[in-house]
């Protein structure tokens, strides 16, 4: 057994330098790619500069793409508003925001029906309107009396004032 696993690390690191060597020639067509198509973007800028409308010749192994006339796709570049993190910012701040919704309208909509159904006053009912008149009215006619009660009451303060030192009643005289 020790046997067929060490015979298998031989083929794994052969298997590995394998993959190696293709992904190095996979990268090496890439960049050959990547620089043809430079080369033609490069001539072609050139050619509209120099007043010429002929297309440029698409790279090999790029399928052909209709052209409009008056029409130019600039080549791609790379944002580095996205490259430099700032994109991660943008979508947690929308993540966030979502959130926040989801708990900030319930709320805001349970505020609203609280404020617009404040509670009324209810109206009494025509029994205890009748008494609480009766009740008015009797406090009413009790401060009329006494009201009289405490005028008669400074009008006696009053004569008996004017009146001076002389006695209340006159002297009797002794029945004979």
């Amino acid at each position: 057994m020790q046997q067929a696993t060490q015979t298998q690390v031989p083929d794994a690191a052969a298997l590995s330098r394998q993959i190696r060597e293709q992904v190095r020639q996979q990268v090496r067509a890439a960049q050959e790619q990547a620089r043809v198509a430079r080369e033609q973007a490069r001539q072609a800028q050139q050619a509209v500069q120099q007043g010429q409308t002929a297309p440029p010749a698409p790279p090999p192994g790029v399928p052909d793409v209709p052209v409009i006339a008056g029409t130019t796709v600039p080549p791609f570049t790379v944002d580095p508003f996205i490259v430099n993190g700032r994109l991660e910012h943008i979508a947690i701040g929308f993540f966030v925001m979502v959130a926040s919704l989801f708990f900030i309208v319930p709320i805001a909509r349970a505020l609203a029906r609280r404020i617009a159904s404040k509670p009324m006053v209810a109206p009494l009912d025509q029994g205890l309107a009748d008494q609480l008149k009766r009740i008015e009215n009797s406090v009413d006619s009790m401060a009329i009396e006494i009201e009289r009660i405490s005028e008669a009451q400074r009008y006696m303060v009053r004569l008996q004032s004017d009146r001076g030192g002389s006695p209340a009643l006159p002297p009797q005289h002794a029945a004979s």
